[in-house]
């Protein structure tokens, strides 16, 4: 994540999806951008952004919890990793993840 305006951002196809200041450290903030329900998360290296649907049986998880680089699956506990999706179970598919930015006014813009 880099520092831009938010101007240079939405130039660069990102969206605004919150304030930095919205996101708790332990819970997923859901938004909608361009129709698709996008979980914002506050890890350990920053913020990322993840589909709302559980690949595993696509269930919410908007109540899930951030914990350790991942978001925990609060109906089966399935974790992902926020970087990469990557699941803990391998016979479970990856959660689809967003590139994020943090402008320089304190929002975080994803590119959905």
């Amino acid at each position: 994540m880099s520092d831009a305006t938010s101007k240079d951002l939405i130039e660069r196809g990102f969206s605004r999806a919150c304030g930095a200041q919205e996101v708790p450290a332990v819970m997923p903030v859901k938004v909608s951008i361009d129709g698709r329900s996008i979980l914002v998360c506050r890890g350990e290296d920053g913020f990322f952004a993840v589909d709302e649907l559980c690949p595993h049986k696509m269930e919410s998880m908007a109540h899930g919890v951030v914990h350790g680089g991942r978001i925990i699956c609060p109906h089966h506990q399935y974790s992902f990793d926020l970087e990469t999706g990557v699941c803990n179970i391998r016979r479970c598919a990856p959660l689809q993840t967003y590139p994020v930015e943090l402008s320089d006014e304190g929002d975080v813009f994803v590119k959905a």
